[in-house]
């Protein structure tokens, strides 16, 4: 069984990789401007060759280093939904969003789609690539749970020092010929097809334009129609919950852009969408942080 990374040979797998992959690139674009081959180009290719394994050595090792995380659990069949992620900090690959890096994952059938929310917390992490975790604050999709046969979760996990909340959607039976959404902090998605040809060619990959007006962060009303369940934050049994009374998600302070972090600085789209803020009594602010505070130090 592989063995899985810890902060510091992740760190040093990291600080070895990323740099290797950046100077590989570098040197890949210069022999596409060379127009004669000669002893230097067949030098330099050959030097590419031996990096480009290298690469791959690595990247192995950073794939099969991953955990694999009990992140939901479907409200259908009650089948708990596990994913490989870097749940150490957003300079892994996994959080490339123009070329994540992901294992292959054993999914529920049941499974539609994955989107997340992420809230900064801590040092920010520095990559040279560009993250895209979501809005500070959950939310959901009314264009895929205004479908019959979909539901989506919410739940809580900790992104190193950052509070993340995956969103997964539901579907039964599956929904097909509806657009998804990008994979959590990606730039597409894989789409598997359809019943019908006509409507997704099989195995494919679609992107689109992530709009945040979309996004409806008043999930109450969708906990109350029964098209949002939630998971309280460090809750190993994965309950689910279908009432909105101390749901720990509803109304959370924090930004509603899309954010994006490159070499340790963060900025947000440039416009601001309206934040969605409901009026619920019985949510307690002290009890959700308290909750959070746990989950950090590994009590809950």
């Amino acid at each position: 069984m592989p063995k899985l990374l810890n902060q510091k040979e992740r760190a040093d797998l990291l600080g070895h990789l990323l740099p290797l992959a950046q100077r590989y690139d570098e040197l890949a674009a210069e022999m596409e401007l060379w127009e004669e081959e000669g002893p230097e180009q067949k030098a330099l290719e050959e030097r590419l060759a031996d990096m480009n394994r290298e690469i791959r050595q690595l990247l192995g090792r950073y794939l099969e280093g991953l955990p694999v995380r009990e992140l939901s659990r479907c409200p259908f069949t009650g089948e708990k939904l596990s994913l490989a992620i870097d749940d150490l900090g957003l300079d892994g690959l996994w959080w490339n969003a123009d070329a994540p890096k992901r294992p292959e994952n054993e999914l529920p059938v049941t499974w539609f789609a994955l989107d997340g929310a992420l809230k900064l917390g801590g040092e920010l992490e520095k990559a040279p690539f560009i993250c895209c975790p979501g809005p500070d604050v959950p939310f959901v999709l009314p264009r895929l749970l205004e479908h019959i046969q979909v539901k989506a979760v919410i739940s809580c996990i900790r992104i190193g020092s950052h509070t993340a909340y995956p969103i997964v959607y539901y579907a039964d039976p599956m929904l097909y010929g509806e657009v998804r959404v990008n994979d959590w902090a990606t730039e597409r998605y894989w789409e598997t097809g359809s019943l019908i040809p006509e409507l997704w060619t099989p195995g494919q990959y679609v992107s689109l334009t992530p709009d945040a007006s979309e996004y409806d962060f008043d999930l109450e009303p969708w906990i109350r129609a029964g098209k949002l369940l939630w998971i309280a934050p460090g809750d190993e049994s994965l309950t689910l919950h279908g009432h909105a009374s101390r749901c720990p998600y509803l109304d959370l302070p924090g930004s509603r852009r899309l954010k994006f972090i490159r070499n340790g600085e963060v900025w947000e789209e440039e416009e601001e969408f309206e934040a969605f803020a409901g009026e619920d009594p019985d949510f307690d602010p002290e009890h959700f942080q308290k909750i959070v505070k746990k989950t950090e130090e590994g009590e809950v």
